[in-house]
Parts: C-alpha cells; sequence; structure tokens
C-alpha cells in the first residue's frame, strides 16, 4: 500500500531538531555531541549509522556477577549432608544472592543504555522485553534473565520470526509460561495463548481450538538447567488442526503457520509505530509496514529504515508527543547531566517507583508504556528525580552495582521531603568519583546573561520550546533582579538558584517527553 505518510523526508527538511529528535525516538537521546553528528548527514545516512548498529564498536564487558544455574543433582549435592536447618538457611542464602544478581542486573543494562555506541540496539531490547515480558520474579535466575536479554539484544533488529523461536525456546519464558511442565498427557496452553494473542497475531486472529492444538504441538519444548532441550518423550505425535491446517505438528510447524498469516505482520508493526512514533497510527502506515516487512520475510531492518525515514514519523503527531519511559527519563537525565559517574543502582530503584521496574514486568502483556507512565504518584517522583540524582554519592567501576552483602542493608525509602531519598549504604572499599557540581555544569554553557541562560538550559534540555511564561519564571529563579538581561557569567552563578532554575526546567511538561 503506498501512502505519502510513508514517504522518505525530503533532505532539504532534515536539521538538528529532527536529528534529536530520531536520537531521542532511535535510542535515547544521548550523547549530545551524536545529534551534531546525525545532523551533519543525509537522513538516509543517519538512519542508516543507528540501524546498522553491528559496525559499531561493542567492548560493553558482559556481567560477572550472574549465579552460573544448577542442575538439581549439583543441589542436591550442595546441600547434601546438611541439616535441616542448614539446609533451609544454604536455600535461603542462595535465592537472597540470586536476587542481589538480579538487581546488580538492573543497574548494568542501564549503565549500558547511558555508555552503549549502539543505542537502537538496546532501545529494541528494551522494546522486545515489553514484548515478549518474563519475570525474574518467577524465573528465579539470574543467569537466565541476562541469557534472554541477550536473546533481545542478538536478535534486536534482525528476524522476527527467528526471535520469535530463540525467545520461545529461551529457558526463562519457557518457565515463565509453565512450558517446561507441558506433556502429552497435560499439555499447557498458557505459551500457545500467549504467543498468538500477545507476541504475533492479537487477539480475534484464532480459535479455541487452535490454542488447545498449538499447546500439544508445543509439547515437549522445554529446558534443563542451562537451555533449551527438546522431550521427544514428552512430545504429542498425534494428529492435529491448526489454523485450517491437518497434520502431525510440532511447535517449529505451527510458528511457521503463525508467520504465514498476514495479521503477523500487521500486528508487529502496529506495535513498533506505537513505541517508536506516536500511539494511534494510520491503518495505511501499518500496512505499508506490514507489506515491507512480508516482502523481506519477516527482517526488521527494512522496515526500521522506512519508518525513521518515513515523513510521518517527523510530522507534528510525533514530535515531542511520546512520555518518556522510565529508562529513557534517568539515563537521558544522567547524559543531559553530563554526569560521567551515575548513581545506577538509585536510577533502578527510580525506575521501578516510576513504574518500569526491569526484569519485572507487572505481567505477560508488559507494561502499556507511553501516557500510562504518568500518574499522581510517578508524575511526583519525576518531578523530584533530578534532585535525588545530583545528590547521590557517585561511584565509579563495579561498585555502581549493588555489592553482594549490600542488599539486605540497603533500604531505599520515600521521605516526607520535596525529594525522594534513595540513598544506598556503600559496599565496603567503594571507589568514590567525583560528585555532580552545578558550577562545573553551568560553567560549560555559554551565556552573558540570566536570558541567554534560560535559552542555553532549554537547548540543552528540551526537544519542545519554553512557553514564555515559563521563560520568564526561571529567569526569576535564576535571582536575575533586572530580568533577562541581568549579566550573569557560569562560574559566579548562585548554586541554589541554579538547581532551583534547573529543577523547575527538567519538571515542566516539556521534558517528560521526547
Amino acid at each position: 500500500m503506498s501512502t505519502s505518510l510513508l514517504r522518505p523526508i525530503e533532505a532539504e527538511r532534515w536539521n538538528p531538531r529532527l536529528a534529536r529528535h530520531l536520537l531521542n525516538r532511535a535510542g535515547f537521546g544521548l550523547p549530545h555531541e551524536r545529534v551534531d553528528r546525525l545532523a551533519g548527514m543525509t537522513p538516509g545516512a543517519a538512519v542508516d549509522f543507528l540501524v546498522d548498529f553491528t559496525t559499531q564498536p561493542d567492548a560493553f564487558p558482559a556481567p560477572d556477577f550472574l549465579l552460573p544455574p544448577q542442575s538439581r543433582e549439583a543441589m542436591r549435592a550442595r546441600f547434601a549432608g546438611l541439616t535441616e536447618e542448614e539446609r533451609r538457611k544454604a536455600f535461603n542464602d542462595y535465592q537472597r544472592d540470586e536476587r542481589v544478581a538480579v538487581q546488580n542486573l538492573k543497574a548494568w543494562w542501564l549503565e549500558r543504555m547511558h555508555k552503549t555506541e549502539r543505542p537502537l540496539q538496546e532501545k529494541l531490547a528494551l522494546f522486545w522485553h515489553g514484548h515478549f515480558a518474563t519475570s525474574a520474579q518467577k524465573v528465579k535466575s539470574s543467569w537466565h534473565t541476562h541469557q534472554l536479554n541477550e536473546v533481545f539484544r542478538t536478535h534486536a533488529a534482525g528476524n522476527f520470526k527467528a526471535l520469535t523461536i530463540a525467545v520461545g525456546q529461551s529457558p526463562s519464558m519457557l518457565r515463565y509460561l509453565d512450558n517446561v511442565q507441558s506433556t502429552k498427557r497435560s499439555p499447557n496452553e498458557n505459551w500457545a495463548r500467549e504467543l498468538m494473542e500477545l507476541f504475533t497475531l492479537g487477539q480475534g486472529q484464532y480459535s479455541e481450538d487452535d490454542i488447545k492444538n498449538s499447546a500439544r504441538a508445543f509439547t515437549g519444548w522445554s529446558s534443563d538447567h542451562e537451555r533449551f532441550r527438546y522431550r521427544e518423550d514428552a512430545h504429542d505425535f498425534g494428529q492435529k488442526t491448526f489454523m485450517g491446517r491437518t497434520g502431525d505438528f510440532d511447535g517449529w510447524n505451527i510458528i511457521d503457520i503463525i508467520f504465514e498469516q498476514p495479521a503477523a505482520a500487521t500486528f508487529i508493526c502496529a506495535k513498533l509505530w506505537r513505541y517508536f512514533a506516536y500511539a494511534d497510527p494510520e491503518p495505511e502506515i501499518v500496512e505499508g509496514l506490514a507489506e515491507t516487512l512480508r516482502a523481506n520475510n519477516y527482517e526488521l531492518k527494512p522496515v526500521l529504515r522506512q519508518l525513521f525515514l518515513s515523513e510521518a514519523f517527523y510530522g507534528d503527531k510525533a514530535l515531542g508527543q511520546l512520555v518518556k519511559s522510565p529508562a529513557q527519563l534517568v539515563v537521558q537525565l544522567a547524559s543531559d547531566l553530563e554526569y560521567d559517574t551515575p548513581p545506577y543502582r538509585a536510577m533502578a530503584i527510580a525506575t521501578a517507583q516510576l513504574g518500569q521496574d526491569l526484569f519485572f514486568p507487572p505481567n505477560v502483556k508488559g507494561w502499556d508504556g507511553n501516557r500510562a507512565w504518568i500518574n499522581a504518584n510517578t508524575l511526583m517522583i519525576r518531578y523530584n528525580l533530578p534532585v535525588m540524582m545530583v545528590r547521590q554519592k557517585p561511584q565509579a567501576g563495579r561498585q555502581a552495582y549493588l555489592g553482594q552483602a549490600a542488599l539486605d542493608s540497603a533500604t531505599p525509602t520515600m521521605e516526607s521531603s520535596d525529594a525522594p531519598n534513595m540513598t544506598m549504604q556503600s559496599t565496603p572499599a567503594a571507589t568514590e568519583a567525583e560528585p555532580w557540581n552545578p558550577r562545573t555544569f553551568f560553567a560549560s554553557l555559554q551565556f552573558r546573561t540570566a536570558g541567554e541562560c534560560v535559552d542555553q538550559m532549554a537547548a540543552h534540555f528540551l526537544t519542545v520550546p519554553l512557553a514564555p511564561e515559563q521563560r520568564e519564571t526561571l529567569i526569576q529563579a535564576l535571582g536575575a533582579t533586572q530580568g533577562a538581561d541581568t549579566p550573569l557569567r557560569g562560574k559566579n552563578v548562585n548554586p541554589k538558584n541554579v538547581m532551583a532554575a534547573l529543577h523547575l526546567l527538567l519538571s515542566t511538561a516539556e521534558y517528560q517527553v521526547c
């Protein structure tokens, strides 16, 4: 379906504002230097730079704090010879260590989002985490939680069908939707149902009989303590009728048939557009992207290129119209503040309090996103997040994460003050980094008057312009007794006034959107 909404944007229209919009949506809007780089390219080259992310280095270290999965035999040997009380304590300690490792993993991922040279890869990994949602609360394995996270990263812009198979064979998904327990005597329908309803086709595209028969086909899809395992002894080899076809189907056959349905392309393309562009895509946009996806055998890169180059993606309906996810908000704030060693563990707590607890989605449906991020409670936390961030004691290196012994003693709390108190105890021998300094930050901006200072702040932090009354309020917050023309220099600005103006600016609705 041809539509002008998907027509590539003209090179003459390309400018820093649109480049920043692209980076906000196809990444986390950081760092600012990358905007200048993208703005200096053609639109096609800028999109290629982000979509072809494997051409960029990926030197981020793998986590070294995960607990390797244990077989039942290994666990029995580990507890052999212990008393009942000793076994209980050892098991509780093991579960505590797993919880610590998952908390570490949250901070590790936020640091990766903050420092990555491949922003679209991490943005897509976050998308797939919400799409193919599993919770560490049920999976109970830091190793397998990270393993699925790597599946999302590896297949981020690859083949949607291959990604679906990889997710379905991950121990995390097999456990989360109980397919490890699915046998020919007792087929479990959870994976079969969600595969169609939430992951590939959407409601109304299948029948209850399709669910029952596909559940039979997926019997035998299981895992051992490390990886996917196909158990032929548990598989139902009988005839099955699925979407009008009959045969001795297994799980691979079911996925083949699902991806022959036109709805598979329209479903995921609509969701991609809502995630990257705006909430209510026009039918012609969805169908145009879906045609591209089908024509390319479900390879995602052509669709992503079409999406990020389209006129509609850069239209008024898209610019500054999506609410930042909690994860994007905290990593973008760290970058906007030019915070070299931000407090990743406190940031992980903040994302949870803002409604996006990484690795703990609320249910198999994931997060609704966009305007659902905003309510009375989360809005107050969003407003006070900058103060919390700059008050934290940053820690360098691995101490940016929780220590193994620190989880139980680290108790983030919300006090009745005007900002969240999320301070966490330092682990032994922590390496302290330089704290955020308001004078240093403001000295990096170029201004001579209070008005210029506010304009520089707005240009640095916002993608949409301030209203005149907002600008005036910020000038007053800077203590400018002579109004916008009050002389002001970065080195002599009052830190209290700086923080007051900065807090006001970052509390605006304009900073909550991208």
